[in-house]
């Protein structure tokens, strides 16, 4: 299994999803996302949630983009091209969390 990705609500209703059928996400753990701030943190089998304050510093969002151009054009960029519209989303908005469940 991948690393599925889900927005949701402060009461765990999912109010965005993307899922990781094809392990994109849980591949790149262990080389593509080494040098980013908060991605790296990322596991293949457990979850990780980022919160809103972690989203206001803005490193989530930035992780986002860098694997954006850093891999461009691969099956990486374009799951992280879906994700980011939720980071945003819990950028600019309260009571969200952004969790990335894996196996």
């Amino acid at each position: 299994m991948g690393i599925d990705v889900r927005l949701e609500g402060e009461d765990g209703r999912v109010l965005e999803e993307v899922g990781d059928g094809r392990m994109v996400l849980a591949r790149a753990c262990q080389a593509s996302l080494a040098g980013t701030r908060l991605l790296r943190y990322l596991m293949p089998y457990g979850d990780t949630v980022f919160n809103q304050a972690q989203a206001q510093a803005q490193d989530l969002r930035d992780d986002i983009r860098e694997v954006m151009r850093e891999h461009s054009g691969t099956p990486l960029a374009d799951m992280a091209s879906r994700i980011e519209p939720m980071a945003e989303r819990l950028l600019s908005e309260t009571h969200l969390y952004l969790w990335f469940v894996g196996d």
